[in-house]
């Protein structure tokens, strides 16, 4: 289209045109105008960061202000300049992405998912809490009674078994290693390929976990309490079963390096699971639906980024926990995870630059469009109906 022909329309004025309302629409529109021919000179990445927020913001007003003049009658020459001015704008915005764009988009949602972490806090903090209280019960229920720790026994690290017995669990898959006693007890040995279906065992089992917890937020957030407890209770009953025979230190350099990211993966999407109950519960004054998809931006947010974070946990559990690296070696691969997770999740954003880029590119469904003001809408029936006789 003739963006100088646009001009010279919106010149001539239309509905309204005498009054100080056309002349504010008119000058929006030249505006607009303006940053289209600025963008077919230099392109998008030309533009400042303020200029590519006016034109989201130009674009969105244009597009309500052709509504109102389609719905409410102008002349035909006006409505066509305006539409194809809107067209030429909508073109710019939501064109073909560039080269590189979905890249953009991965390391934007990558810097996005810490934001909405921060944002249910509170939520990811009640699911450590509700695991921390399942630990604590399974570890002073099994001190009390020893017999009832039997009902979470898997295996055979039970309170029953011998400090040998126990160890061995500890160093099976992992070369020869020395224990306390300064003697040498082979682990049975696993190759790469073992470890790697062991990982992806792993990576299916907690996955389901963390995802049962998730989904059961639809339920009220019930069962993702319940998950957290028995869950918890587990870590609880294995941990003391460890700390009686006194192995307390190689047990926690056992469990630690994958236990920050399989844990705090679980914790992520059980704090999910409970923001989600929160807004069928008490959704405020929008109704439980509205709610429910005003949450839904952050809870997905955190159910794709928790694939890739238990993927992570369960190779650092098949080929770090089976590896010969010493038990102080492990506490600080421990530490190191710890401090990553806390740095990322912590202080990771979008760049502020990178917002303004976006705004011009949202879609009118996740911005509401500006409503017009009662002058304008008064004015427009004015023009339609023509002066009262």
């Amino acid at each position: 289209m003739s963006l100088d022909r646009a001009n010279e329309g919106d010149r001539r004025g239309g509905p309204g045109n005498d009054s100080g309302i056309a002349s504010g629409r008119e000058e929006l529109w030249r505006s607009l105008a303006d940053s289209l021919r600025a963008v077919q000179r230099q392109g998008l990445e030309g533009l400042t960061d303020k200029q590519l927020k006016d034109l989201g913001r130009l674009y969105r007003a244009a597009a309500t202000h052709l509504s109102l003049l389609q719905a409410f009658g102008a002349s035909t020459r006006q409505r066509d300049d305006l539409n194809r001015l809107v067209t030429s704008a909508h073109g710019v915005i939501y064109g073909r992405p560039r080269k590189g764009a979905g890249l953009r988009v991965f390391w934007t949602s990558l810097l996005a998912f810490p934001q909405s972490v921060r944002k249910l806090w509170r939520y990811h903090a009640t699911a450590a809490l509700l695991l921390g209280c399942g630990l604590i019960y399974g570890f002073v229920g099994s001190a009390r009674d020893m017999d009832w720790s039997l009902e979470f026994a898997m295996d055979d690290r039970t309170p029953f078994a011998t400090r040998e017995e126990l160890l061995d669990t500890l160093l099976n898959g992992r070369p020869g290693q020395k224990t306390v006693e300064k003697s040498h007890r082979p682990g049975i040995e696993m190759d790469s390929a073992d470890k790697s279906f062991f990982a992806a065992v792993l990576w299916r089992h907690n996955t389901t976990i963390a995802v049962k917890s998730f989904f059961a937020g639809f339920l009220l957030g019930i069962p993702t309490v319940l998950i957290l407890l028995q869950n918890g209770a587990l870590l609880g009953v294995f941990s003391f079963t460890f700390h009686q025979h006194g192995l307390a230190y190689e047990w926690w350099a056992w469990i630690l390096p994958h236990g920050i990211t399989e844990l705090l993966g679980v914790v992520l999407l059980s704090g999910a699971g409970l923001f989600i109950a929160q807004r069928i519960l008490a959704p405020g004054e929008l109704s439980r639906v509205a709610s429910l998809h005003q949450a839904m931006a952050d809870a997905l947010r955190h159910l794709f980024f928790a694939f890739p974070m238990l993927l992570v946990a369960a190779l650092i559990e098949s080929f770090v926990r089976q590896s010969s690296l010493s038990d102080t070696g492990r506490y600080f691969f421990a530490a190191a995870s710890a401090a990553l997770w806390a740095a990322y999740l912590g202080f990771g954003r979008v760049p502020t630059a990178v917002i303004a880029r976006l705004e011009a590119s949202r879609t009118l469904a996740e911005r509401a469009i500006p409503l017009p003001s009662e002058e304008q809408i008064l004015a427009a029936f004015a023009t339609r109906r023509g002066p009262r006789g």
